[in-house]
């Protein structure tokens, strides 16, 4: 997929759209159902819903997530989607004003083999606990230093560590968690102890595109307008 550059777009900053302008973002390969392997996705509807409403056409990119944080960062893209805004990479980084969403995530427990504690501060066991590698989980998660952190690429991993009592838990956020529990079948095996930390997500937008805060100026303009007329709000009851 070649990405379409438009030269006359620094001659139409102040302008409200970019007209026949298309934006290229990178966007993540494996955070179901916010973003699907195949470009699709809760916030690959509400990005392309927020742009739209402000006459900016997307094409969208989908790579994996390290690839996404280094080639935005590295000016490869104007920006990419789903970064969560964390103080870790806080200066790597244009942030807008407007987040996409905030992603809710738990502890996850087998029922059988349930945590005996009742939130995160109070894990000092060593427990181990199933990520992801690569994302991000907040900044008590990071620094705890109670807990074992087990490392993998896929949701489905890290829950079949859980049901094989490989881990004592995993993090997932809880529209992945129900997605993959569902198709799983384990709805009624794997069960929320307690929240976790949320996380703020962004499209992140690199600081060696010139046209990058336009841009992000623009996005903020349109999640206003899709949250005013319903169409956010749409875009998330689907999901």
């Amino acid at each position: 997929m070649k990405k379409i550059i438009c030269f006359a777009m620094f001659l139409a900053l102040s302008l409200p759209s970019l007209g026949a302008c298309a934006l290229t973002l990178a966007v993540e390969d494996a955070w179901e159902p916010y973003a699907n392997p195949d470009g699709t996705g809760m916030s690959v509807e509400i990005v392309t819903a927020a742009f739209k409403s402000v006459g900016v056409d997307v094409v969208l990119e989908v790579l994996p997530y390290a690839r996404v944080l280094h080639e935005v960062k590295s000016g490869k893209y104007v920006g990419g989607l789903n970064v969560a805004r964390e103080t870790s990479r806080e200066d790597d980084f244009l942030w807008g004003r407007e987040m996409l969403f905030l992603a809710h995530a738990h502890y996850y427990h087998h029922k059988s083999r349930p945590l005996r504690v009742q939130e995160p501060r109070s894990l000092q066991g060593g427990e181990r606990i199933g990520v992801i590698r690569g994302y991000e989980y907040g900044n008590l998660f990071h620094d705890h230093e109670g807990i074992v952190r087990v490392w993998a690429n896929r949701h489905d991993q890290i829950i079949d560590m859980l049901r094989l009592d490989r881990v004592q838990a995993v993090i997932m956020f809880e529209k992945t968690a129900g997605l993959y529990l569902r198709e799983m079948h384990l709805e009624d095996e794997i069960q929320a102890a307690f929240p976790s930390e949320p996380s703020r997500i962004f499209v992140a937008f690199s600081k060696h595109r010139p046209e990058a805060p336009h841009y992000l100026e623009l996005l903020d303009e349109g999640l206003r307008r899709i949250k005013a007329d319903g169409t956010y709000q749409a875009i998330l009851d689907k999901y």
